[in-house]
């Protein structure tokens, strides 16, 4: 398999050539056989063939889009492609930075005004502009380059869905069939070499959920763990300072294991008093980053008119209709695939949505499952003893995290805790006899094309 894709990805790169320019390919080229080292070198043990092929296979499709992405973009004469934030804020600001002349000149001045509760995307741009240096020196196209390094850490995101599909007993080949069907029929898939600081975010989270995942306490993951939270505070304070969860929630797990209770007990409380103080000294901040965040994702929208502000204004029901709303977009699943005259223009509503359109279904299946999981008891019955302690703890986080954030209609702020789901998905999926299966699979098909149906009606 690993000479297959290395003759597609031959194939793929003289395309690219043809429609970018050779010293791109070149860069491209590096990046991948990089991600192929650090793919060998942090997976010695006896899946490494599985996660090499992992790598391969989702770095070859992500590549692929991306070349259909700026083929379609340079053919329309667009300046960007599906993410208005990539013209209008993330390519100008990497693109000044580089202009700094070299790579710590532009760190200098990327952190010297630096505070922890600023909303200021620090780490994006010190990532960002790393891989601008190194594609500078290939003298690549700088959007390709930029895409280019969102597509490294995708096939990385794969392989922790493969690692948390093992930690809930899944064994290896099913593991690998659904980190790949994940990561290339979710929403994840769509934002594998967009411009944006989601894929990064959402790397560390997962990172940060896997290592809740270990059964034994240790001083090492734990501090693993608290530097996942900084560093994603970095990318977006929010998130960061929602992780904050994962450290009760792993001292919790591996409190009731520790050979070591007492340490981990002391360690614990002095971890979480340490937070309690930096949160008091800084209430100022956090209060205003929570103001910030409250305007801007719920305050706007349930003055509104449309289907999220109609869900906002019913307690409880109306979070939950929400959250399925938000999952099952675009609605109707073709919404995106062309420009109607409104909204923000063809550069972001055109055909290389497509991607949307499968997630959509994707998402809509799994909605299926778990509401069937909830109503039929000789499925709840089947999945009794299978689903960890751990994925029970972050589905109820989950739960909490999609409450938190049902009044915004983006995806891609939820996709961490979706994946949680997916495997929640996959544990029903894989334990429900066949005649129920069957019958949520026909209840999941129609209901989708009824939901399509009131989808087209509401928008008409």
């Amino acid at each position: 398999m690993t000479l297959l894709f290395f003759i597609l990805l031959f194939i793929l790169s003289l395309f690219g050539a043809s429609i970018v320019d050779f010293q791109t390919m070149f860069y491209m080229w590096f990046i991948y056989l990089i991600g192929v080292v650090v793919s060998i070198v942090l997976n010695k043990g006896e899946n490494k063939i599985k996660v090499l092929n992992l790598y391969q296979i989702l770095f070859f499709a992500g590549a692929l889009y991306m070349m259909m992405c700026y083929a379609f973009m340079t053919y329309h004469n667009y300046s960007f492609l599906l993410a208005p934030d990539i013209n209008g804020y993330f390519l100008p600001y990497t693109e000044n930075y580089l202009n700094e002349g070299s790579y710590l000149t532009a760190l200098k001045e990327i952190w010297k005004d630096y505070n922890f509760f600023n909303r200021f995307h620090t780490g994006y741009f010190t990532y960002a502009t790393l891989f601008g240096f190194i594609g500078k020196a290939f003298d690549a196209n700088f959007y390709v380059g930029q895409q280019i390094s969102v597509l490294f850490l995708y096939p990385f995101i794969g392989i922790l869905i493969y690692k948390l599909l093992q930690s809930n007993n899944f064994n290896n080949g099913k593991s690998f069939k659904y980190a790949i069907i994940i990561s290339l029929f979710s929403v994840i898939f769509f934002y594998s070499s967009q411009i944006l600081r989601d894929l990064h975010i959402l790397l560390l989270y997962l990172i940060g959920i896997y290592l809740t995942f270990k059964k034994e306490f240790s001083i090492v993951n734990l501090l693993k763990i608290i530097a996942i939270i900084y560093i994603n505070t970095l990318f977006r304070i929010e998130t960061g300072l929602f992780l904050i969860v994962l450290i009760p929630v792993y001292l919790l797990l591996t409190l009731q294991n520790s050979k070591y209770k007492s340490l981990v007990l002391i360690f614990s409380i002095a971890t979480l008093f340490v937070i309690f103080v930096i949160s008091v000294s800084n209430m100022d901040q956090i209060r205003a980053v929570f103001e910030f965040n409250q305007e801007n994702y719920v305050e706007g929208i349930t003055e509104g008119d449309g289907m999220i502000a109609t869900f906002q204004r019913i307690p409880i029901i109306g979070d939950l209709l929400s959250i399925i709303y938000n999952a099952a977009q675009p609605l109707p699943f073709w919404s995106r695939l062309e420009f109607r005259g409104q909204g923000e223009g063809p550069e972001t509503f055109n055909i290389m949505n497509f991607p949307l359109s499968f997630a959509s279904f994707f998402n809509w299946f799994v909605i299926i499952y778990i509401f069937s999981w909830l109503l039929i008891k000789a499925a709840r019955k089947s999945t009794k003893g299978f689903i960890s302690k751990p994925l029970k703890y972050h589905l109820w986080i989950g739960l909490f995290f999609l409450f938190m954030q049902s009044a915004v209609v983006a995806q891609r702020r939820l996709i961490a805790y979706y994946i949680v789901y997916y495997i929640f998905f996959y544990i029903i999926f894989k334990r429900v006899d066949k005649e129920n299966k069957r019958y949520i699979n026909i209840v999941a098909v129609f209901s989708f094309v009824l939901l399509q149906i009131v989808g087209l009606v509401y928008k008409m």
